[in-house]
């Protein structure tokens, strides 16, 4: 006597794959023109979520190949026909669309290794950059044909339980045997959860429209910058009065070459929909002439590894370093030379300069504070830039209602000369 009901591990495959599939339909619809600071661990779980998909129907698949299961449904030829061709485009849609989110992962211009949940390494395919745009197609054209067949599929399983009075819902809800309706409910409301979970799971902060700011000139004087500087610089946040521009008493103190001493800082903070990013470059060095006696002969030569942005999120890591922000291929680093140096009152000073970055040079204004100990100095300062002028951000990342032109610089280091 043939099966009437599925096996556990076919009911297990099945409804395990359903909920990922209406959850990972709904999250890579909230991917979609999505430039929030969560898009990174959004893509990151999308590909995870994908391959799971992908290795439980490859399972699910020799279930159906090489197990016994309930024999179809009886039925006009019509009826039987369209359910075996709803069953096996879920089978191509399940194997296709990961594959094709595979492919397009490995064929990104940014190759971001993938690790699954955070936890698993996953290897790219051993393929071109021009399988990209048919993936593309092809993966988008999956995530629609889901929803129709999702839609197909529940249909028929209600027609022939209600309707033709066929007990189809209790061959594959578990414990469902005399309880069809209740089950059926349970369900439903199971799927609309893992699809409502996928839109949640990582929440769109309110969207803010944040104009574009100009690079500060170099003269005058720039103004404080509009952010809220970090509480080591407040001091050097204020407007330059006339009081403040007399020299510093000379101390008949020679030039000296300033070595930076290991754990300084030199970090950044960008704003992303009104949400603030901060991430610090891990390896920069600094040549620095100084002598606060002979500011007119002091020179300051800043170069940074832009490789070395840490922002917390490995992808977006990744992304920076690509040709739409940083594009270290061709400009692997960042240089600051200041050869106006000049002090502003107290310990404050203020060096002017040029920035070369992405093969531009700007002018560039530094603030900083500067309190010198014998031949042990600590300084602490800030900066503004306008990513935009120096074309950080292309494409879609170019507008600055999403990301802010205006990036915020924030240094902090000590350093020792030589004994005098």
């Amino acid at each position: 006597m043939p099966t009437q009901r599925y096996s556990y591990t076919a009911i297990t495959l099945h409804w395990l794959i359903a909920l990922l599939l209406a959850f990972q339909i709904a999250l890579g619809w909230a991917l979609e023109g999505n430039n929030s600071p969560e898009l990174f661990a959004r893509y990151q779980l999308h590909k995870s979520v994908g391959i799971t998909i992908l290795l439980l129907s490859l399972a699910r698949l020799a279930v159906r190949l090489f197990t016994s299961r309930p024999p179809a449904s009886d039925g006009p030829a019509w009826t039987r026909a369209l359910a075996s061709t709803v069953h096996w485009l879920f089978y191509l849609v399940m194997i296709l669309g990961p594959i094709t989110g595979w492919l397009l992962v490995s064929t990104a211009r940014v190759q971001v290794p993938t690790l699954l949940y955070g936890i698993i390494p996953w290897p790219h395919l051993p393929v071109g950059r021009s399988w990209h745009e048919p993936a593309e197609s092809i993966h988008g054209a999956m995530a629609w044909l889901a929803i129709g067949l999702f839609l197909l599929h529940i249909a028929g399983a209600l027609r022939h339980q209600w309707l033709l009075g066929k007990p189809e819902l209790q061959r594959m809800i578990p414990f469902a045997r005399g309880k069809a309706a209740g089950a059926a409910i349970g369900a439903l409301a199971l799927v609309a959860a893992a699809f409502a979970g996928g839109n949640m799971i990582y929440p769109s902060k309110d969207r803010r429209v944040v104009k574009a700011e100009t690079a500060a000139p170099a003269a005058p004087a720039p103004r404080a910058p509009a952010a809220s500087p970090r509480p080591e610089a407040q001091a050097i946040a204020t407007e330059t009065t006339e009081s403040e521009k007399a020299e510093p008493e000379d101390t008949g103190q020679p030039l000296a070459d300033w070595t930076v001493a290991s754990g300084g800082r030199l970090g950044f903070t960008a704003h992303w929909n009104g949400e603030a990013v901060d991430g610090a470059f891990g390896r920069w060095r600094a040549a620095i002439r100084f002598s606060p006696a002979q500011l007119a002969k002091s020179t300051i030569r800043v170069t940074v590894d832009l490789a070395s942005a840490d922002t917390g999120d490995g992808q977006r890591d990744d992304s920076l370093k690509g040709s739409d922000f940083f594009n270290i291929s061709a400009h692997p680093n960042a240089v600051f030379t200041a050869r106006d140096i000049r002090h502003r009152g107290g310990d404050r000073y203020e060096a002017r300069g040029t920035l070369d970055l992405r093969g531009i040079s700007k002018p560039a204004t530094v603030r900083f504070t500067l309190r010198i100990d014998g031949d042990r100095a600590r300084v602490a300062g800030t900066a503004r830039i306008d990513r935009t002028a120096f074309g950080v951000g292309q494409g879609e990342w170019a507008a600055t209602d999403a990301i802010a032109a205006g990036v915020d610089v924030d240094f902090s280091f000590s350093a020792t000369r030589p004994a005098s």
